[in-house]
């Protein structure tokens, strides 16, 4: 009887070893067979602002006299890349010692790049420059702020509107 007990016991941890030398395999097989996309994941969470603003309503104040009045439906700041993008902008820049604004001005998209000044704006760009009598509409304009020049796209027409023709 102890001979066919201990056969019973040592058969029962064979089959118990077996079977967790199975779990095991199997899990390691798991394991090995996935894989992770890490440098996908730190590229995405770069493509992600480090702060969104919705209904923006921002006044610059110089020397006490609003220098800039804008309005968005939403800002998203990129730190790393030192960009803000601004969607559906409506602004005023007004010059120094004047309560009406010089330039009112509007963008589907702008995006300012905070190392540079440069901006882009698409989607849609009207600019009126009251001292010029000038309108400027284009779908998109570019500024370089160390030219200090503002560029249209090479590919499309910029239409400029005069007061006196």
């Amino acid at each position: 009887m102890y001979i066919l007990d201990n056969l019973q016991t040592c058969m029962r941890v064979s089959k118990l070893n077996i079977r967790g030398v199975l779990i095991l395999f199997g899990a390691v097989f798991i394991l090995l067979s996935c894989s992770f996309d890490y440098s996908a994941i730190s590229e995405s969470e770069q493509e992600k602002p480090d702060l969104v603003m919705q209904d923006v309503d921002y006044v610059r104040v110089t020397d006490g006299k609003i220098s800039l009045h804008m309005q968005a439906d939403q800002l998203d700041r990129f730190e790393q890349k030192r960009l803000l993008q601004v969607q559906n902008i409506r602004f005023e820049q007004f010059s120094k010692g004047k309560l009406e604004a010089e330039t009112v001005g509007s963008a589907g998209v702008a995006q300012f790049w905070t190392a540079t000044s440069d901006a882009l704006f698409s989607d849609g760009v009207r600019l009126l420059i009251k001292s010029e009598d000038l309108a400027v509409e284009a779908k998109s304009l570019q500024w370089n702020n160390s030219q200090k020049k503002l560029y249209g796209p090479q590919d499309d027409q910029v239409l400029l509107k005069k007061a006196d023709g």
